[in-house]
């Protein structure tokens, strides 16, 4: 037994000095690099959030509104709103953080992708905004790859707390995500008691200048386009500028991320055929570990290749103090008085994110053949034509590709589409092979600007917030 005691003691003692070495690393690199923590987020046991939360009018209304409907005592209700917040709330790590996850993300990140972030307007948007400005990154939601992403792309200027959908919410992810800041969110969540919390929560730490990023449109586009933009999360974080004491400039930084190719395009595509035609619950998990054996096998063997770009840009930022004086209503207690100028600010983000989407190989390769490839081959030195007449087209705003001709940007796609089986060579040059149809859509559709997507209008949400099939959307004259 005294031995046990002894190894169980030294064993404290190693984790205490792993924790202490590992915080001393993590505070250094913070300095070394002027990385900018918020202080309110390393609070012990959140007492400043538990006091600001269950403060709230609302959250008071709303456990009281909780008790009279489910005929229990305000003891229990206020018990179950402890519950929400605890939920929510993160249990940032500044070692897991920057010792542990930052790494881990380069790495992934790297193994799987040529990852390229243009930085140059996080840095001057640094030097020109005030001191004490708050910052919300709103960014486009493409994969859920995007959650690393967005923690690696900002990892040299800020920690950043996201709100994370409650699918991470499975032991051992959420204790990874609530360490690395994030926060989660139940999306379709009805009940008013956890919104209150939820609200309140958002408000609190808007107020006390925490960075957050949010993905507006809540969910993964199934076709590739842009997704109607949510209004949940917007609404909180502006109305956190009822409160007087909220001096602060406080700006929604659009950012737009894109792919090569998204993890789970299959996946998602196939939800746009009926049910008779998806693959089964059995057949999905054995092409997901067919796919994780042969990549393994191909990284163990030196014979990987990646997924081509991820790719962040950013947007103008938004001014929301602007955007109040302009349309007052934004502040109304009643949400259907606000509801308008809410609408319109989401619109702005949407447009600004359109505008900053970067484009990569395989989605300007995907709307070359579906606008000239539906019924002739295409050769190569054509292919390449269209690719460069697109790229006029799309402009140079955004351009952040290596390759800066056509007949390149399709050498880079090629490569992809051929290893993933998408485009096979016939005689006369080459196609989009007939059965892999919705993905060649899902891949033209990413770089479809949002106010032409706001004109097709979005399909009504059916079977779990699913599209119909007949809504599956095509680029007819893609411009």
């Amino acid at each position: 037994m005294k031995f046990y005691a002894e190894i169980a003691a030294l064993l404290v003692v190693i984790s205490m000095l792993l924790a202490w070495f590992g915080r001393r690393y993590a505070r250094r690199l913070i300095k070394r690099e002027g990385i900018r923590v918020d202080k309110f987020k390393l609070k012990s046991r959140h007492a400043a959030i538990d006091l600001e939360v269950f403060g709230s009018e609302d959250v008071v209304a709303a456990v009281k509104n909780y008790a009279r409907e489910h005929h229990v005592s305000v003891e229990i209700a206020r018990r179950q709103a402890r519950l929400y917040l605890a939920e929510i709330v993160p249990k940032f790590n500044l070692l897991a953080y920057y010792r542990f996850g930052a790494p881990i993300a380069r790495a992934l990140l790297n193994f799987l992708y040529r990852v390229v972030v243009e930085r140059k307007p996080i840095q001057d948007f640094n030097e020109r905004a005030p001191k004490d400005a708050v910052v919300v990154y709103v960014i486009n939601h493409r994969s859920n790859v995007d959650y690393i992403l967005v923690a690696h792309m900002l990892f040299k200027f800020i920690s950043l707390s996201y709100a994370v959908g409650e699918w991470a919410r499975v032991w051992p992810l959420n204790h990874l995500f609530k360490w690395f800041g994030g926060y989660f969110v139940r999306r379709r969540y009805r009940e008013p008691l956890y919104h209150a919390v939820l609200r309140s929560f958002v408000q609190t730490i808007t107020r006390h200048g925490v960075t957050q990023g949010i993905f507006i449109e809540g969910g993964l586009s199934r076709d590739g386009a842009f997704l109607k933009p949510k209004l949940g999360m917007l609404d909180y974080l502006v109305t956190a500028k009822r409160d007087p004491e909220f001096r602060s400039p406080l700006f929604l930084m659009p950012t737009a991320v894109n792919y090569d190719r998204t993890l789970e395009d299959r996946h998602l595509t196939e939800e746009l055929m009926g049910k008779q035609d998806r693959s089964t619950r059995s057949e999905k998990l054995r092409t997901t570990f067919s796919f994780l054996f042969k990549n393994s096998l191909r990284s163990m063997v030196k014979r990987f290749k990646r997924y081509g770009y991820a790719i962040v840009s950013f947007g103008e930022p938004i001014l929301i103090d602007d955007f109040i004086r302009e349309h007052p209503s934004l502040l109304s207690t009643d949400f259907e008085e606000r509801k308008p100028a809410l609408q319109l600010l989401a619109t702005r983000v949407m447009a600004a994110i359109s505008a900053a989407l970067p484009p990569t190989p395989v989605c300007l390769a995907a709307a070359v053949f579906l606008r000239r490839g539906k019924t002739i081959p295409l050769s190569d030195a054509a292919i390449g034509a269209f690719i460069e007449s697109l790229r006029k087209e799309l402009g140079e705003s955004v351009w952040l590709l290596r390759e800066k001709r056509g007949e390149e940007l399709w050498e880079a796609a090629k490569e992809l589409l051929v290893l993933r089986r998408l485009v096979e060579r016939v005689d006369g040059g080459w196609r989009w092979v007939p059965h892999e149809i919705l993905l060649r859509d899902y891949y033209a559709n990413s770089i479809r600007p949002f106010d032409e997507i706001a004109q097709r209008g979005w399909p009504d949400r059916v079977d779990g917030g699913r599209p119909p099939v007949e809504a599956a959307v095509t680029v007819e004259g893609l411009t």
